[in-house]
């Protein structure tokens, strides 16, 4: 299984600038109320995903009253993290994402720039949960659909394609539902 070595974060919620190694397989992280134990953990699921599990926009991510943030990451591959596979030793990736205050963000693995973020979905396997996820249990099927929509996107890189493909879709058959019920037309032609 990758595992997370280092992430560095520069200007991430309540980061300035911070850098963290993990040389154990197993890490705890433990500190009082409010230094930043759960926006650390969500730094690295933004690496994993190339989004925030708690933030709907990247602007919410930049700390106060600062443009833009930063966040890298070294994920060293399985083989290399248990010690090696039939003598061959793979590099650790370096994961870069910059997120200009303009709304531009730029995600490159090992220096080479992502032309879509989605190519970038399944690569570093994560699963996040925080104690809002109870919702997943008592709440309605679309965050149950949400989650294992996640899941599987992490899993089949078409079917995070073919989701992609849904979801604009349906966008496009909601707003013009939403036109049609605002000029009063009930028939299709």
């Amino acid at each position: 299984m990758p595992r997370v070595t280092s992430i560095t974060i520069t200007q991430f919620k309540n980061y300035s600038f911070s850098s963290f190694s993990f040389t154990e397989r197993v890490v705890g992280i433990c500190g009082l109320n409010g230094v930043g134990k759960t926006n650390l953990l969500d730094a690295i699921y933004y690496l994993c995903f190339t989004k925030s599990y708690f933030s709907k926009t990247d602007t919410l991510n930049t700390q106060f009253e600062n443009d833009g943030f930063r966040l890298a990451g070294v994920i060293a591959p399985s083989d290399a993290a248990d010690g090696c596979d039939a003598g061959v030793v793979k590099r650790p990736d370096e994961i870069v994402c910059i997120f200009r205050g303009t709304g531009k963000k730029e995600f490159s693995l090992n220096g080479v720039m992502y032309p879509r973020h989605s190519g970038h979905i399944g690569k570093y396997p994560c699963v996040m949960v925080a104690p809002d996820d109870i919702e997943l249990i008592t709440g309605g099927s679309e965050d149950r659909r949400r989650f294992i929509d996640l899941l599987l996107s992490q899993v089949d890189a078409e079917y995070l394609q073919q989701l992609i493909i849904y979801t604009k879709v349906l966008q496009q058959r909601n707003s013009l539902l939403k036109q049609f019920a605002e000029q009063g037309k009930t028939n299709w032609v």
